[in-house]
């Protein structure tokens, strides 16, 4: 009987050795796939959570940003003389249809109609580009980038000229828009001040994603 027993334990005890890599490796399995699993989710979160929406990574700089007011008599300068010129300096192309641009400084804009009577207003100035195509634009838009807009695509190389006179000429249909002090019953033409800061944001619309951030002094457009 003794050794009935003896016999049984070494069974117990063996079986137990033999079952103890295997758990081992089944545990390493487990976590390596949990591991796996925050890697990917991780991956997946930064992206956007879809391919489409990864953001542009493209390297924006401007070239030059010349204005003034008009209507104040101290400078006078016309709406379309405020003009500034971005440069794509390399990195992905950007599709003009989905890439807005938002400016903010102090500057003005007018309400009314030009020559039928209003007034000029002066402020705080928030312009809203909604997409940089020839839609909703001035057609002196399409004369000054002609060479960026031919493909649709805004590309290394490529330069991209602002003008406070894009809007369309009916405000109705117009992807320019402008705000003074918050209201935006303007005519969405602008000016910004000679010699004040004004921030500039390049923005990919539809992964709602920051491609750029500039900063620059206005310089009168005469100087």
């Amino acid at each position: 009987m003794k050794k009935i027993r003896s016999k049984s334990f070494l069974s117990l005890k063996s079986a137990s050795k033999a079952y103890t890599p295997v758990i081992g490796s089944i545990l390493l399995l487990l976590i390596t796939l949990a591991l796996a699993g925050i890697v990917v989710c991780t991956a997946f979160n930064l992206s956007g959570g879809e391919a489409g929406l990864q953001p542009q990574m493209s390297r924006i700089t401007l070239e030059s940003c010349k204005g003034g007011l008009y209507g104040t008599g101290s400078e006078d300068v016309a709406f379309d003389k405020n003009k500034m010129v971005f440069v794509h300096e390399g990195g992905s192309s950007l599709p003009l249809d989905s890439t807005s641009i938002r400016i903010s400084g102090y500057g003005n804009s007018y309400r009314g109609i030009p020559g039928h009577g209003g007034t000029h207003v002066t402020g705080n100035l928030s312009v809203s580009y909604l997409n940089l195509s020839t839609a909703g634009k001035n057609p002196k838009y399409e004369t000054l980038n002609r060479a960026v807009l031919k493909d649709g695509l805004w590309s290394a190389g490529e330069k991209l000229v602002l003008c406070g006179q894009d809007s369309s000429v009916s405000r109705i249909d117009s992807s320019v828009k402008v705000n003074v002090n918050g209201m935006g019953n303007t005519s969405d033409n602008y000016g910004f001040k000679a010699g004040s800061e004004i921030n500039l944001k390049v923005i990919d619309s539809e992964g709602k994603t920051l491609i750029a951030e500039l900063t620059a002094i206005v310089k009168l457009e005469n100087s």
